[in-house]
C-alpha cells in the first residue's frame, strides 16, 4: 500500500471513530434528559395580535450581524419604574407564553415588560443553537437598555427552564461588563440537559450540552430560585435545588409542593414571591 493510500485509510478510520463517538456516549455515558428544540416560525398575523394587546408594542433588536430578534415590550407608566426582562423556555410560541407570564407577573404593579424569542423561534432570525443563543443573551439586555434609555440596574432578569441557563449567562456576562442587572429570578431552571434538533438521526447525535453550573460563579446577588416539587419535565426538583446550592448565599430558594414545570409560571404564590423580590431589590 502506498503512503498516500495508507494516510487516507488512517484518515477514514479517524472519521468513522469520530462519527461513532456520539453513539457510544449515548449508550455508555451518563444518562441525561434530552429535549428537541421546539423552534418554529409563527404567522405575521399572530405576532401582530400579540403586539395589539393594550400597552404592548413590537420591538426588534439586532443582537449580532444579520440576526434580529423580534419581541414584545410594554413600557411602564413611570420612568422610574423597574423593568422585567424574561428569557423564555423551549416553547413553540415563546411570545405567547412569555407575554402571558409577564402580564400575570405585573398584576397591579407598574413594571416595564419585555420578552424576545431566541434565534429560530417565533419571528426571530437565525437557527436555534446553543452557542448563538447564549451569545445573544447579554446582548438582549444591553440592546434593550440602549433602546429605551434604561439603566441595567433597573432591569430584573427572569428565566424559565432553558431560559434559566441563558438568564444566568446574561447576568454574569453583563456584570463583567460593568452593567449588572438589578436581580435574577430562575423559574424551574435547567442545570444539566441535552437539546437536539429533531431528525431521523437524532439518536446518533450527542446533541447540545446545556450545563448551567459552570456559569454560576459569575452571577452576582441577589438571585431567587423558584421550583415546583412535582416537576415531571425535569424529573423532580433536583436541577433547581442544585443551582440554588451552587449559588450559595447569593440565592434564596422557594419550592412549591405539587406544582409541575409549566404550571409554575401560573402559580400565584410563585408570582407573588417574584413580585416581592423585585420590589425589595428595586432602587
Amino acid at each position: 500500500m502506498t503512503k498516500s493510500r495508507w494516510g487516507l485509510s488512517v484518515l477514514g478510520l479517524v472519521v468513522v471513530v469520530a462519527s461513532l463517538f456520539p453513539l457510544y456516549d449515548r449508550l455508555f455515558g451518563r444518562k441525561r434528559l434530552r429535549f428537541p428544540y421546539l423552534s418554529r416560525p409563527i404567522p405575521a398575523a399572530t405576532y401582530d395580535a400579540f403586539a395589539a394587546k393594550p400597552g404592548w408594542e413590537k420591538r426588534e433588536l439586532e443582537v449580532a450581524p444579520g440576526i434580529k430578534l423580534r419581541g414584545l415590550v410594554r413600557k411602564p407608566t413611570s420612568d422610574a419604574a423597574p423593568w422585567v426582562l424574561f428569557y423564555p423556555g423551549n416553547d413553540e410560541s415563546q411570545l405567547e407564553r412569555g407575554q402571558g407570564f409577564l402580564i400575570r407577573l405585573r398584576g397591579d404593579l407598574d413594571l416595564g415588560l419585555a420578552v424576545f424569542p431566541y434565534r429560530g423561534y417565533d419571528a426571530s432570525d437565525g437557527t436555534s443553537e446553543l452557542a448563538g443563543i447564549r451569545a445573544d443573551a447579554p446582548e438582549i439586555l444591553a440592546k434593550l437598555c440602549k433602546t429605551y434609555g434604561i439603566d441595567s440596574r433597573h432591569v430584573h432578569l427572569a428565566g424559565f427552564s432553558i431560559g434559566g441557563h441563558f438568564a444566568v449567562h446574561a447576568a454574569g456576562a453583563s456584570a463583567k461588563r460593568g452593567q449588572p442587572a438589578a436581580s435574577l429570578t430562575l423559574w424551574a431552571p435547567v442545570d444539566d440537559i441535552v437539546m437536539y434538533h429533531a431528525s431521523p438521526w437524532e439518536k446518533l447525535t450527542a446533541g447540545e450540552d446545556y450545563q448551567t453550573h459552570p456559569y454560576l460563579a459569575d452571577v452576582p446577588a441577589p438571585v431567587l430560585v423558584l421550583q415546583g416539587a412535582a416537576d415531571a419535565t425535569l424529573g423532580g426538583a433536583t436541577q433547581g435545588r442544585t443551582i440554588a446550592d451552587g449559588l450559595g448565599s447569593k440565592a434564596q430558594y422557594q419550592e412549591f409542593a405539587g406544582i409541575d414545570h409549566v404550571p409554575l409560571l401560573e402559580h400565584e404564590p410563585a408570582l407573588a414571591g417574584m413580585r416581592k423580590f423585585v420590589l425589595e431589590h428595586t432602587k
